[in-house]
């Protein structure tokens, strides 16, 4: 069932937006994108937003992670990024269907989308807790396997490696010094990336 009903009035503020993102995610936006994913999940889960008893509110923060990085994604570029295998190809390919298909199926899409990464976010909570590094990783792949899967139920065995291997290439990146940088205006998680001027 469904987390948000088309009657939420909160609703009425992030569709569009969300909607708008997930339409024009590109291949050439992807780091970006998976970058700032990871960034978002992994501030939740240091930072103390995802400690139990675990309930829908936590799955919702990392949903919302998630879909904001695609929204960003396009205002960002890095110099950096992991190393692009056939399985990371696949990832990205499968990725920008994904969120075009929600995109197409327009509020609806986006509904069943933040419910599918709710759940699979609270499967995660409840297997995934012996360490940081344990929860960041399900819930990555929680997070990406759903926006990946679009309007279907499974991705393909290799862009499923892929995820991994996404999760696995940034946190090498994060480790050596992609440092994310925090915004103390808003309390949101920003990376060290540069913003694209438009």
């Amino acid at each position: 069932m469904p987390y948000l009903s088309f009657e939420s009035r909160s609703l009425r503020n992030w569709e569009v937006p969300r909607l708008d993102g997930l339409a024009s995610l590109t291949i050439e936006a992807m780091p970006a994108f998976e970058a700032l994913a990871f960034d978002g999940i992994a501030a939740l889960v240091v930072g103390g937003s995802l400690e139990p008893p675990h309930t829908i509110e936590h799955g919702s923060r990392v949903a919302s992670e998630v879909i904001a990085a695609v929204v960003r994604s396009p205002r960002y570029h890095l110099t950096q990024e992991p190393p692009i295998t056939p399985a990371v190809r696949a990832a990205r390919s499968a990725l920008m269907t994904g969120a075009h298909d929600v995109a197409a199926g327009g509020v609806p899409a986006l509904i069943r989308l933040v419910s599918r990464i709710v759940e699979a976010s609270l499967d995660q909570f409840a297997t995934h807790h012996e360490s940081s590094r344990d929860q960041a990783r399900s819930l990555f792949y929680a997070g990406l396997l759903a926006t990946a899967s679009g309007s279907r139920t499974t991705c393909s065995d290799l862009a499923t490696a892929g995820v991994n291997e996404i999760f696995e290439g940034w946190e090498a990146l994060f480790t050596v010094g992609l440092v994310p940088r925090f915004e103390q205006s808003t309390g949101l998680p920003r990376l060290s990336l540069t913003e694209a001027s438009h």
